[in-house]
């Protein structure tokens, strides 16, 4: 642990320089707050307010609190100047609050605005509880920092750090109560080997079947210590639980250097197209620019977008293998694997049973019909008819059912309008691509590469 310790943990001279420049961005921001309304306060949260921020990290999360009888637009215009007035490389994000994000002195900062309330029971946005997140860390963390960067970075090295969509992980803050919970990195996984889908963690004890009625969808319940009707956990996807629990079982067997910092796996075009023709399937890719939104609105966006043509292709009864998506600086790629890209001329299409109401007008339907390859038949007790199938080739249903674009969300589907293309097999395995494609043919998991 000391040598990993020494890797991510910031000496003093890193601490003391975070400290200089937080406390001089924050005096900034009061003098100018001070000007408009002595009431509002400025407050540093986040990682670097508790402690447990990592030595490569140069994040500060500046919130701004804001008496209730200023309006949303008020807080996002006072913050917008001072960002404007403060930072270098500003940038206007949104989440429930507009919130702006720059540099300062080679530092990044967010500054958000919330209200200011007594209790989360009267927030009026989610931000608003952050403040009490902080306080409620900051008095139970004491002599147990070390151990929460222990736990953030063997989450990083396993893929699992980040609550944002682009991961699906744990978030800081989770992190920080796993420890106040079970006092250390060791007894984080030590636990979390016995968890179970529907895992219920708390601090007090509120009903775990009732906790489970109320968040039914997710693998991992931590009740919020500072409001009871949030689950802290609730950005962790199935696949990412399930890989903590198994990465907590592996390294308490047998602990290893590579659980914090995996080796990187070399990419090599000529291997990824080894590993995909040893697979005997096909797959195809549909490429284009990358929207210029948020990941935290792109990555959702593109998931609902894969449901949604595997959904359509399944109809069509291509059989669906595998997919996922891969995003570049530049573009994206959907990916599906096929058992077959192609599919036979003829389809057998069962029709009602025999003697039923629905018969007579089965018959009629298809005396005529200029697409049928036989005339009706009998199977067991119902109708049939082989048809001649409407698509054939995956490249041409696809590029059919984007063009439609129902179903898909708004944002894939303006990209997907000014330009895509269908890439099939060996033409679908791009450079840019190469690091999810590897991943994808030689699913690894990260502390085995």
């Amino acid at each position: 642990m000391k040598e990993i310790l020494q890797k991510i943990k910031p000496s003093k001279q890193e601490e003391k320089k975070l400290r200089d420049i937080s406390n001089e961005l924050i005096s900034k921001i009061k003098e100018r707050v001070k000007k408009l309304d002595s009431r509002i306060e400025v407050k540093l949260v986040g990682s670097c307010s508790r402690n447990t921020w990592l030595r490569y990290e140069k994040d500060l999360d500046i919130f701004l609190l804001f008496p209730r009888e200023y309006s949303k637009k008020e807080l996002e215009k006072v913050v917008e100047n001072i960002g404007k007035e403060i930072l270098e490389k500003l940038q206007k994000k949104y989440a429930e609050h507009p919130y702006v994000k720059g540099e300062f002195k080679g530092y990044d900062v967010e500054l958000v605005p919330c209200y200011l309330i007594e209790s989360p029971r009267n927030m009026v946005s989610s931000v608003d509880r952050t403040p009490f997140h902080d306080r409620f860390v900051r008095e139970n963390i004491k002599g147990k920092e070390d151990e929460v960067r222990i736990l953030k970075q063997f989450l990083k090295g396993i893929s699992c750090y980040g609550a944002e969509s682009k991961v699906e992980g744990f978030s800081g803050y989770l992190c920080e109560l796993l420890i106040i919970k079970y006092g250390s990195f060791l007894n984080v996984l030590e636990n979390a080997t016995r968890w179970k889908f529907g895992e219920v963690v708390q601090f007090g004890d509120l009903s775990k079947k009732k906790l489970r009625r109320k968040f039914p969808n997710s693998p991992l319940i931590f009740v919020d210590p500072v409001d009871e009707n949030r689950n802290v956990a609730s950005a962790l996807s199935e696949e990412k639980f399930a890989r903590f629990v198994y990465a907590a079982k592996e390294y308490l067997r047998n602990p290893k250097y590579t659980f914090f910092f995996p080796k990187k796996r070399k990419k090599c075009k000529r291997d990824v197209i080894s590993k995909f023709k040893k697979r005997g399937t096909e797959i195809f890719a549909i490429i284009f620019e990358k929207p210029d939104i948020l990941d935290d609105i792109l990555y959702p966006q593109l998931r609902k977008t894969i449901k949604r043509l595997k959904k359509a292709l399944k109809e069509r009864e291509f059989i669906v293998e595998g997919s996922f998506f891969s995003v570049s600086d530049r573009k994206v790629a959907i990916y599906f694997e096929l058992r077959s890209s192609k599919l036979p001329k003829a389809k057998l299409h069962l029709g009602p049973f025999v003697s039923s109401s629905h018969e007579e007008r089965f018959l009629r339907k298809y005396k005529s019909y200029d697409k049928k390859l036989t005339e009706p038949f009998i199977i067991g007790k119902r109708w049939a008819i082989i048809l001649e199938r409407k698509y054939r080739d995956v490249r041409i249903f696809i590029s059919d059912i984007l063009k439609k674009g129902n179903g898909i969300p708004t944002h894939i589907m303006e990209a997907i309008r000014k330009k895509f293309e269908v890439k099939l097999n060996e033409e679908a395995i791009l450079d840019e691509f190469l690091e999810d494609l590897l991943q994808y043919f030689d699913p690894r998991f990260p502390w085995e590469n």
